[in-house]
């Protein structure tokens, strides 16, 4: 067995559980009653899932210019996802009226 069908077989195993954890979190979104249950597995599911195929499209690439780059992007993504959703879970919290029904809402 050749280093590059190594490489290959880790790079699918990584590649097929971020689709398959997109996969589910795309269920949650769909089966979840409440806007911040939905927020949050799309978010949790976004982040984890685009992690393990963005690292299994760096062990593809092996070390080069085009890892770094999805690195970069990798990096980017986990700053940007969480802030989006904190806003609208927030956004959600100060305009849906039926808030306290759905959940415990701490008073400011």
């Amino acid at each position: 067995m050749s280093i590059s069908s190594v490489r290959f077989i880790i790079a699918a195993i990584l590649i097929m559980t971020g689709i398959l954890i997109m996969v589910i979190q795309t269920f949650g979104v769909f089966r979840l009653k409440y806007a911040l249950n939905r927020m949050h597995a799309a978010a949790m599911g976004d982040s984890l899932g685009i992690m393990m195929v963005i690292l299994g499209m760096m062990v593809i690439y092996g070390f080069s210019f085009a890892s770094l780059k999805l690195l970069t992007v990798l990096i980017v993504f986990w700053f940007a996802s969480p802030v989006c959703s904190h806003l609208l879970a927030k956004l959600e919290v100060s305009t849906n009226e039926q808030i306290e029904e759905e959940c415990e809402v701490p008073e400011e």
